[in-house]
């Protein structure tokens, strides 16, 4: 005689399920922190290429600096009395692969390189764009560029530099304005400590997006992770002479 095949009971199923759910519970965050992790490895790889290019251009340029304004696009963006020049960093019009026109001295060596913005930067320009500082609703939302250049280094001898190893060239800064930190957002290709104008973001690594940390390349080529707190000490720790690391 055959017996008949027993079936799981609702109370097993329920248990099964809960197990599931507890294991998704787990696992998701962990997916999400991996993800995380391997942008922000790119971020850092990007960074430690833009170093590297930066030095390219400094060599074939007498051992002058590029200069913050105007080296990634060939006008600073006030000059050009833009209604929207506050969102030049998210508006299609000023992709330079689509727009060279617009293209500033630097840009040659960045063309095509594919490493302008940081991946985790798209879900912050996705969740804070629409709210930035001066931002023309009428201007998608399509980042062009996420890294800033250390204002300081601008047109200056990469010779009369000291410790290398100690200042920012290039760091990426937030999308909001968080007092003290900061007076103004992320809106150009020019980070300015002085005055707090302008600070390091804080969207890596966290849940909470004004306790993260970003990252940074340095004058000597190393790419570092880099908080808020830092800007100051590592851009401009003196304000009368711009930085004790720089002769003027």
């Amino acid at each position: 005689m055959i017996q008949g095949r027993r079936g799981f009971t609702l109370i097993e199923l329920l248990v099964v399920i809960a197990i599931i759910a507890l294991l998704m519970g787990m696992l998701v965050p962990a997916l999400s922190r991996a993800r995380e992790q391997a942008r922000f490895v790119v971020c850092k790889s990007n960074l430690k290429s833009y170093g590297i290019l930066a030095h390219m251009y400094i060599e074939d340029n007498n051992g002058k600096m590029p200069n913050a304004w105007t080296s990634f696009y060939n006008q600073h963006m006030e000059y050009r009395n833009e209604p929207h020049r506050y969102c030049r960093w998210h508006n299609p019009d000023f992709d330079l692969e689509k727009h060279p026109e617009y293209a500033g001295p630097f840009w040659r060596y960045l063309k095509g390189k594919d490493i302008h913005i940081c991946p985790s930067f798209f879900g912050i320009a996705r969740e804070y764009g629409p709210s930035h500082p001066q931002h023309v609703a009428s201007v998608p939302i399509v980042p062009n560029y996420s890294y800033s250049m250390n204002s300081y280094l601008s047109d200056k001898s990469v010779a009369n530099i000291k410790r290398h190893g100690e200042i920012v060239f290039f760091a990426e800064e937030n999308l909001w304005i968080t007092p003290p930190y900061n007076k103004y957002a992320f809106n150009d290709t020019a980070m300015c400590i002085y005055e707090q104008w302008d600070s390091f973001g804080t969207f890596h690594l966290t849940r909470d997006p004004e306790k993260g940390v970003v990252n940074a390349v340095f004058l000597d080529g190393q790419v570092q992770t880099v908080r808020r707190e830092d800007s100051w000490r590592l851009c401009a720790p003196d304000g009368e002479s711009k930085s004790p690391l720089i002769d003027q």
